[in-house]
């Protein structure tokens, strides 16, 4: 059976509301007899009455998060945990995203293999000022940053099967080793996946257009419009939307127009 897996940590009414947009998304497209929905969260109380089986992480938090100085490294520590608790495939998905039709279909597929399933490549050298940076994994040994060779996948999406668990204990080792810049550069964790996929030669497979994940500022803020206005304000009402948002260019730019223009005559009153 596979795992999708969503994390809530923290009680933030934005994340949760996106978390459950892109949980009914997801919903639309999956056999339950073949899949499983995982909600990971320090509440577990909030999601009783849903069709999911949650994972209570609560006391988990301050040591996956590096005692508070990297939350990013929840999701890693988190993917291991639930490898190790289902003994099945797992696939993390962060909640700001939309699944479209034939996502499960295509994550099935890619997931069949020895592939580890992520969002898609974003770009070399990502890192440039850590450059000499140099540590030691429990796995793979000696690391020394590779200007020319060192790459990083979007982690929007994490697909993993049991086996590749040292492939985590080599990450959020080299996570460790970065976590005093943290607050500096905000992608340590895709980029250490990153690395230490391409230094263990695993395939990285890329889902990209059944999976739409819009991390960037202008578009959560049009999401947040868009989820305000399509789903019910009962939490536990898991209906789909009448019409799913038309993530596109000039939706997102005609709202934030809109809403840029609202705000600032908002201000002026």
């Amino acid at each position: 059976m596979l795992n999708y897996l969503y994390l809530d940590y923290g009680g933030k009414p934005r994340y949760r509301a996106e978390l459950k947009y892109s949980l009914i998304s997801l919903r639309a497209e999956l056999d339950p007899a073949k899949s499983r929905i995982v909600v990971a969260t320090d509440a577990p109380e909030i999601y009783r009455a849903w069709p999911v089986t949650v994972m209570d992480i609560a006391a988990d938090i301050p040591a996956w998060s590096g005692g508070g100085l990297y939350y990013h490294r929840i999701k890693p520590a988190l993917v291991r945990a639930a490898l190790a608790r289902f003994a099945e495939p797992v696939l993390f998905l962060d909640s700001d995203s939309i699944v479209r039709p034939g996502f499960h279909e295509e994550v099935a597929e890619k997931m069949g293999g020895a592939a580890v399933v992520m969002n898609r490549f974003e770009k070399r050298n990502p890192i440039p000022p850590i450059r000499g940076f140099r540590t030691t994994l429990p796995h793979l040994g000696a690391y020394r940053y590779d200007q020319a060779a060192s790459l990083m996948y979007n982690s929007g999406l994490i697909g993993m099967t049991p086996s590749h668990r040292m492939i985590l204990d080599d990450t959020l080792a080299m996570i460790d080793a970065l976590i005093g810049r943290a607050k500096k550069f905000p992608t340590i964790e895709q980029f250490a996946l990153s690395e230490v996929l391409r230094l263990s030669s695993t395939l990285v497979a890329e889902i990209q257009d059944t999976f739409l994940h819009y991390w960037q500022g202008r578009r959560r803020i049009y999401m947040a419009n868009q989820i305000a206005k399509s789903l019910s304000p009962d939490w536990d009402d898991l209906t789909a939307p009448a019409q799913w948002a038309e993530m596109n260019y000039w939706s997102v730019r005609a709202y934030n127009y809109y809403y840029g223009v609202g705000h600032a005559l908002g201000l002026v009153k």
